[in-house]
């Protein structure tokens, strides 16, 4: 990874202590260069990075863990750094560590620690899974332990969805992918590695056969944690998001806090909602999902890769409704490969890519309505964030 900032004190355009995060992936000429920015203001003027930011060459996706920004070399890139506030309020980097190969997650478990998990390419570049923990205020690996990949690689080459810590264990969700082909040959059963923390030993592999597998190609979507601790996955199987075939309903399912069986709960989103498939999700709290949802359907091996045609919705897991949100236009993917959303004060931000550019809408997820804000200037979003 390499990072500069061009800019003097005298033509820096930063604000001093300006809240909010935003990576801008600009593509010219066949090549991406990021630049992560700050900004006060959300909902007018223009975004850019014009004066400001940390310029970062080669592929990165952003995690946060408490008041540090991760950003995390992928396609190639192994380095990693931490971006923070300096004493003046701007931002800077700190930190500089690297991985033995891209990481296929990275997500903080605890309030100290980040997660990191590094798996190979194929069985013939090598058969063990390697776990990183990354001390969130020092921006450093701790520790580094392996284990046997041989358990989740009984059909396919695992491809992991997500990660998320309850109690004393990790629970990590994977699909089987063809190395070669990227085929999806298996996607009747949900699975999800649970393995015990801090010594990342594998206890159980939990499987359930009312949806397909959990989340999708390094979307990072597959699990997540709510206010009481239990987990929910999130199973779509759709082929607009690389899977080769869908052979179960989109749906929900949820596993008790700490436990290694899922409950009787089945939110079938697809019979809901007429047949589509959520694509992307984010959790806002009080049972209350963001999503994008697909409006093809049905989809077919064209719209493979293809993450078109998405509108956005508000999904209650309690009460197992979908309510669209109408004011955001039907849009396609925005670029990047995770879902950039920022839940504050109340509200959801998410930039949305359209033929007029990139917007940030403000959404309240209590009556489902959304209203446009600032403008963009990016070719896509690779990450948004608040810093305290």
């Amino acid at each position: 990874m390499m990072s500069c900032d061009d800019t003097t004190d005298d033509e820096n355009t930063e604000i001093p202590n300006a809240p909010y995060v935003i990576s801008l992936g600009i593509t010219a000429n066949g090549t991406t260069t990021y630049y992560v920015v700050s900004t006060d203001n959300l909902m007018s003027d223009k975004i850019t990075a014009v004066g400001k930011g940390i310029e970062q060459n080669g592929y990165h996706d952003y995690e946060q863990g408490n008041q540090t920004i991760f950003c995390v070399g992928g396609l190639g890139v192994t380095s990693a750094t931490g971006i923070v506030r300096d004493a003046n309020g701007y931002l800077q980097e700190k930190g500089d560590f690297v991985f033995d190969e891209s990481l296929r997650a990275f997500s903080q478990i605890d309030n100290n620690t980040m997660l990191g998990v590094e798996i190979p390419a194929n069985a013939a570049s090598g058969n063990q899974i390697t776990f990183y923990t990354v001390d969130i205020n020092t921006v450093s690996i701790t520790n580094k332990g392996r284990t046997p990949i041989a358990p989740i690689a009984t059909l396919e080459w695992p491809s992991i969805t997500g990660i998320c810590m309850s109690e004393n264990k990790v629970y990590m969700t994977y699909f089987g992918m063809n190395p070669t082909d990227y085929s999806t040959k298996f996607t009747d059963t949900t699975y999800v590695a649970v393995y015990s923390y801090p010594d990342m030993k594998l206890e159980t592999i939990m499987k359930d056969t009312r949806t397909g597998p959990a989340g999708s190609w390094y979307a990072h979507n597959g699990i997540f944690k709510v206010e009481s601790g239990d987990m929910y996955i999130m199973s779509n199987s759709a082929l607009a998001n690389g899977f080769s075939q869908s052979t179960k309903d989109a749906a929900f399912l949820r596993i008790p806090k700490g436990q290694t069986k899922f409950d009787d709960y089945f939110f079938d989103f697809e019979t809901k909602s007429g047949g589509l498939k959520p694509a992307h999700i984010r959790y806002i709290g009080a049972g209350l999902v963001y999503a994008e949802v697909s409006t093809l359907n049905p989809q077919t091996a064209a719209d493979r890769w293809s993450d078109k045609a998405l509108k956005c919705c508000i999904i209650d897991l309690n009460k197992q409704t979908i309510t669209d949100i109408e004011e955001i236009p039907v849009h396609n993917g925005n670029g990047g490969r995770r879902f950039n959303v920022l839940v504050d004060g109340g509200y959801v931000y998410c930039p949305i890519t359209t033929a007029e550019g990139t917007y940030i809408y403000r959404v309240d997820p209590q009556t489902a309505t959304g209203e446009r804000g600032a403008k963009i200037s990016t070719t896509f979003v690779g990450g948004f964030f608040k810093l305290d």
